[in-house]
C-alpha cells in the first residue's frame, strides 16, 4: 500500500555515548517545550470513546515523566497504520506493526491483564452455532490490518473452508453495532473489546468461536527519540500499576495499567500475519 517500513529502535545506549545521549536529551527537552511529542492510538473505537479512555493516560504519563504527550490518530483504521508508516508518531499503542510491512520497531510496554482472543460473536438468539454455518453469510470485521479482530478469525473461517461476505466496519466499535442492529450475521472483535462491549451497552452476544491467546496491544516508539526519553515514558506507563495517584485513571479507563513487553512474545501474532500473506 506505500507505506514506508519504520527502522529499528535500539534501547540501550552504549556507555561510550551516554554524553551524547545526554546532550540529546538536554536539547530535546528545549525543543519539546513547544512541541508534545504525538501519540497514537489504533482506532479501536470511535474517536470520542478513545479520547475519553486516553487522555486521562496521557495527562497522568505526561506529568509523571515530565514529557508532554497528545493523543492523535487518523479517522480510519488504515489512516492511524499509513501515519505509523510514515513516522508521524512519536510512540504509538498497536499492534499492526507486526505485519511485513511494519517490522522494525520496538517494544516498551504492553497493555496488563488477560491476553487478548479473537472472537467471532452472534446475537444469542441466532441459529448459527458454528464456523461451518457463517458460509455465505455478513461478517463484520473492524479493517483488514486488524489482527484479533480480522487475521485471527480469517484464518479459522479459511482453515475451517468457510467463504464469507465480509463487511468493514472501521473499528471493533462498529463491527459490534452492526451486529446489535443486526446488519450482519456475525462480528469479529478480540475478547476484551467485546465484554467492555456489552456491559457498557447492556447486551449480550454469544461466541462460536474462541482463539489462543495472544498478547494485548504494546506501546511502541520511534526511533528518532533519544533513548532517555523513550525509557522515561516506558516507567511512566508501567509505573501506574504501583502509584495509588494512578488508580482511578487506570479505573476510568478499565485497564489494570501496562507490563514490559519483549520481541519474542509476538513472535505467534507475526506467525498468524504472515500465514494470511501479511
Amino acid at each position: 500500500m506505500g507505506r514506508t517500513t519504520p527502522t529499528s529502535v535500539n534501547v540501550k545506549t552504549p556507555r561510550a555515548l551516554a554524553g551524547l545521549a545526554l546532550v540529546t536529551l538536554l536539547a530535546w527537552n528545549v525543543g519539546a517545550q513547544d512541541r508534545p511529542l504525538t501519540f497514537g492510538v489504533l482506532n479501536q473505537q470511535s474517536a470520542s470513546l478513545t479520547a475519553e479512555r486516553w487522555n486521562p493516560i496521557l495527562h497522568y504519563v505526561s506529568t509523571t515523566s515530565g514529557i508532554p504527550l497528545q493523543l492523535r490518530m487518523g479517522p480510519t483504521v488504515e489512516d492511524t497504520d499509513a501515519m505509523m508508516g510514515r513516522g508521524e508518531f512519536d510512540f504509538v499503542f498497536t499492534n499492526h506493526n507486526f505485519q511485513s510491512e511494519f517490522e522494525g520497531v520496538g517494544y516498551k510496554a504492553r497493555w496488563s491483564g488477560e491476553p487478548i482472543r479473537g472472537v467471532i460473536a452472534v446475537p444469542t438468539d441466532s441459529p448459527i452455532r458454528e464456523l461451518r454455518q457463517l458460509a455465505g453469510r455478513r461478517v463484520a470485521f473492524p479493517s483488514r490490518d486488524a489482527f484479533a479482530a480480522y487475521a485471527v478469525p480469517l484464518l479459522a473461517l479459511k482453515r475451517a473452508g468457510v467463504t464469507m461476505q465480509e463487511v468493514l466496519a472501521a473499528n471493533q466499535e462498529g463491527a459490534l453495532a452492526q451486529l446489535k442492529a443486526r446488519r450482519v450475521d456475525a462480528a469479529a472483535v478480540n475478547s476484551r473489546f467485546l465484554a467492555q462491549y456489552e456491559e457498557r451497552e447492556a447486551v449480550r452476544f454469544r461466541t462460536i468461536f474462541v482463539s489462543e491467546a495472544y498478547p494485548d496491544l504494546a506501546v511502541i516508539a520511534h526511533p528518532r527519540l533519544p533513548a532517555a526519553v523513550v525509557e522515561r515514558i516506558r516507567n511512566a506507563l508501567i509505573g501506574m500499576k504501583s502509584d495509588p495517584a494512578a488508580a482511578p485513571v487506570l479505573a476510568l479507563a478499565r485497564s489494570q495499567g501496562f507490563d514490559p513487553a519483549t520481541d519474542r512474545e509476538y513472535d505467534g501474532v507475526r506467525r498468524v500475519y504472515r500465514a494470511i500473506g501479511q
